[in-house]
């Protein structure tokens, strides 16, 4: 178990009493139940105060995302879901972890408005680990300076549970600041971004959320007959990372060269990644003969440093014989052919590995 989870309130704390307030920002609220209603309007009216956190509220609310809270036990403190345009709170934390929360998923709400293709089954690895880094670091790079802002106006709650559930990334903010003589701004954002890559654990468990999850299952499709979805053949570059990732209203923060998310602790996995995901590629070309191992090229390794949460790489039982997988790999290549890309892949998959890491 996580030092956080361990920490962490199992329920909510002592009922508050809200005022009867407008929200600062036209958000939809008709599925958040009336009774939540004023504990949500609060964070969102606390939130706004801070010229980034209106910032991301405002996108949100401007391409229809609907605000609620998260029903029955859940391990995340929230999620941003594209496909129903949903930011979704866990009400068993305190507001002021969850202010933070708010400002990080409608900062992914804007990225998927920006993004031109979320069809990560069919990404390179590559592709993988720069994109869902980069809008993990940016997300933490606007919460962080957002509680920030409100820290600065007296609202001292959410900074200080944010220094409380992501120690790490609070280091690297605090050392930001210090270089920028505590001045807010695109520079600032620049070096929080980068300073999320330095969280070696954060780092492995995304990797296992993001791409050996995903892999086990795609060996267990094909054992089943359902046929291949990761193709591994479409690329984004680091330019275009950054510029679909990075946007503010006031142009792009990101000050230095996107060339560097190509290499060193921008793109390294641990040695448990890597060997595993040889194994997938190994079991793959043997259920169905494709050989995408070069999908690897170019990633870089580094020492393990937390033990895995997931089981090795393994091949499983085939329930149908090689001829027949080929087939139900060419039936569903060819259903898949001018069909447009759907978000629910996505939104199904962003929402499991929130459960899975948050």
């Amino acid at each position: 178990m996580a030092l956080k989870e361990v920490f962490a309130p199992k329920e909510a704390e002592q009922p508050k009493v809200y005022a009867d307030e407008k929200p600062a920002v036209d958000v939809d609220l008709r599925f958040c139940p009336k009774k939540d209603r004023p504990r949500m309007i609060s964070m969102i009216n606390r939130l706004a105060k801070s010229p980034l956190g209106l910032e991301t509220l405002q996108i949100a609310a401007d391409n229809g995302y609907h605000f609620n809270f998260i029903r029955g036990k859940h391990r995340a403190f929230g999620f941003a879901d594209p496909e129903h345009k949903r930011i979704a709170l866990n009400p068993n934390f305190p507001d002021e972890k969850l202010i933070g929360t708010m400002c990080h998923e409608c900062r992914h709400a804007g990225q998927f408005v920006r993004a031109e293709d979320l069809s990560e089954s069919k990404w390179d690895v590559k592709t993988n680990l720069i994109y869902m880094r980069a809008m993990e670091a940016d997300a933490q790079a606007y919460a962080s300076s957002a509680c920030e802002e409100m820290f600065r106006m007296g609202d001292k709650g959410p900074k200080e549970q944010f220094y409380k559930y992501y120690p790490e990334i609070a280091q690297g903010f605090s050392k930001a600041l210090i270089k920028n003589d505590a001045q807010m701004g695109h520079n600032l954002l620049t070096d929080t971004f980068k300073a999320w890559y330095d969280q070696l654990g954060t780092k492995s468990v995304y990797e296992e959320g993001y791409l050996l999850e995903p892999m086990q299952q795609e060996l267990n499709n094909i054992a089943h007959g359902k046929g291949v979805e990761m193709t591994f053949d479409r690329s984004i570059s680091a330019e275009k990372t950054i510029a679909e990732i990075c946007w503010t209203k006031d142009g792009n923060y990101f000050k230095d060269d996107a060339k560097i998310l190509n290499s060193g602790k921008y793109i390294n996995v641990s040695e448990f990644t890597m060997e595993q995901m040889k194994k997938f590629f190994e079991f793959r070309k043997e259920l169905t003969g494709l050989d995408d191992a070069k999908a690897l090229d170019g990633i870089e390794t580094r020492p393990n440093t937390i033990k895995p949460r997931v089981s090795e790489m393994r091949k499983p039982a085939v329930k149908k014989d090689k001829a027949a997988i080929i087939q139900a790999i060419k039936q569903n290549k060819d259903k898949e052919e001018g069909k447009n890309e759907s978000l629910a892949k996505f939104a199904a998959f962003r929402r499991l590995a929130e459960k899975r890491i948050r």
